[in-house]
């Protein structure tokens, strides 16, 4: 278990004080792959290099597995490091290494037993997919197989913890998938905390179990990864996840429908597969098109999102759309590009 008490990161910046973390506490469960989301600049940086020491806390505590590694000497606190593996968004690989000697480097570096180096090696190597890549530099290998080295290297000596800091934001929508099915066989396999901190929240949605958002160095909201995407809080919570929907429809379409209204839809659980448009459209005397829609799977479980044009009677159209709303978490009407919770 991973636990922050009132941890704060300043730094001078042109004679300023710059708070980069702000009174931040947070609890992360063992074996959970908990995500700290947030937009450039907002200190996920920051404070997951603050789980390892690499960034000192200004003032407050780090407790891992109960132990307050703040307040450890530099001996001890290496022994702690050696349980924490990281990986990061540009590699960090050596270049003038092969992938069997920079995965051996970490090992060297731990004093893992000299006869047993070679198969804990291939033994990570075929965990990876890359057995066949042992004598090859990093300078040929796709960015995809370089974060899997990363990833190799990062695991080598059987860490409790792995810190992950944007490690698909360099990588293409197919190797990002590559990466984050990886990092849950791994979770799988071993029961390792994953603390990944992104921007995306594409990769959010398919890897997190809980999530952290982050603002101006501060945590504003904590929930699991689908109450989070089903039901934000916080304003910042839901930008982020109003820009990962991408439902939004062209102006020109917009101005295109003259009659009745657009009207849209947010689902989750169960209702997102009841038949709920068609039963309004079947009980009231309304005309119900759907111009667009998606459903997600978030954690196994459905969001969904509709566009409909509703028209007919104005008094039907208010019945429909009150038989909608009772059904589902949430209606907005779009006005002239414009959305308005209804």
């Amino acid at each position: 278990m991973i636990v922050l008490k009132d941890v704060n990161v300043e730094f001078k910046l042109k004679g300023n004080l710059v708070r980069a973390v702000n009174n931040v506490n947070l609890t992360i469960n063992k074996g959970e792959v908990f995500g700290i989301v947030g937009l450039s600049g907002a200190g996920k940086s920051t404070l997951v290099r603050v789980i390892n020491l690499l960034q000192k806390p200004s003032s407050g505590q780090v407790f891992i597995n109960g132990k307050d590694i703040t307040k450890l000497n530099r001996t001890e606190l290496r022994k702690t490091r050696l349980k924490i593996g990281m990986i990061f968004q540009h590699f960090n690989l050596i270049g003038g290494k092969t992938i069997y000697e920079n995965i051996e480097f970490v090992l060297k570096a731990n004093n893992y037993e000299e006869e047993k180096r070679r198969d804990r090696i291939y033994e990570l190597l075929e965990l990876v997919n890359l057995k066949d890549k042992a004598d090859v530099y990093p300078s040929n290998l796709s960015g995809g197989q370089k974060q899997r080295v990363g990833i190799a290297r990062a695991i080598a000596n059987n860490p409790e913890i792995l810190l992950c800091d944007e490690a698909t934001s360099a990588l293409d929508l197919e190797n990002t998938e590559e990466i984050l099915n990886l990092l849950k066989n791994i979770k799988d396999k071993t029961g390792i905390t994953i603390v990944f901190i992104t921007h995306e929240m594409e990769v959010a949605k398919k890897l997190f179990n809980r999530v952290a958002v982050m603002s101006n160095g501060e945590i504003v909201e904590v929930n699991d990864i689908y109450s989070i995407f089903s039901d934000p809080k916080h304003e910042v919570t839901k930008s982020l996840i109003s820009r990962n929907s991408n439902l939004d429809l062209p102006k020109e379409i917009i101005k295109s429908i003259n009659e009745g209204e657009i009207i849209k839809v947010y689902y989750k659980g169960d209702n997102s597969l009841k038949p709920i448009i068609s039963d309004a459209a079947k009980n009231f005397d309304v005309d119900i098109s759907i111009i667009h829609g998606k459903i997600d799977y978030i954690d196994g479980k459905p969001i969904g999102i509709l566009i409909i044009s509703i028209t007919g009677h104005k008094d039907e159209i208010a019945k429909a759309k009150v038989y909608i709303k009772e059904n589902v978490i949430k209606t907005e009407r779009i006005v002239n590009e414009y959305l308005e919770v209804i």
